[in-house]
């Protein structure tokens, strides 16, 4: 017996592969589980009450696997919340680690933008000399971040040809 291949159009073979995957993701977000997350969209946090909960059966003198099946969590978010819990003493989410901006996005950003758009073949290291003139202590990074952020390319001027006025005649 032989098999019928049909050959598609690109676009066509593009709209099934897409269909195909839209319908399966439908399926599993519908799916009807046990678990306390199935009809939530999956996050990265658990809620409070379920990470309180992990803490109080771990007490209770419950396993990490066991409590993870109960709850349907993963066994290593679970030790994860236990660890966290018995360091910290708490099950609420910690401040993440930031070093504090140099830079405040109202007034430095707003001027070093300003000297920019006013003169736009302004080095970094003009920025760099004027802020500590000012008494703010940034280097040529991130005078480039704070520019990227604000919409602005920092780019490396053009080099200048050293022409003589000879060579300068013969072009014009």
């Amino acid at each position: 017996m032989a098999t019928i291949v049909q050959v598609l159009p690109l676009k066509k073979m593009r709209e099934a592969y897409n269909f195909h995957h839209k319908y399966k993701r439908h399926l599993s977000t519908t799916s009807n589980s046990q678990t306390p997350n199935s009809t939530m969209a999956k996050t990265k946090e658990l809620s409070k009450d379920t990470r309180n909960k992990i803490v109080d059966l771990h007490q209770s003198g419950k396993t990490e696997s066991a409590i993870g099946k109960q709850l349907g969590v993963k066994k290593s978010t679970v030790g994860a919340i236990i660890r966290k819990w018995k360091t910290y003493k708490t099950t609420d989410n910690l401040p993440r680690p930031e070093a504090p901006r140099k830079i405040s996005p109202r007034g430095v950003a707003k001027m070093i933008t300003r000297m920019v758009s006013k003169n736009p073949r302004t080095t970094r290291g003009d920025l760099v000399n004027d802020l500590q003139r000012a008494g703010t202590k940034v280097t040529k990074a991130t005078i480039s971040n704070t520019l990227r952020r604000q919409g602005l390319k920092s780019c490396s001027a053009r080099r200048v040809l050293l022409l003589k006025p000879v060579h300068v005649q013969a072009h014009v």
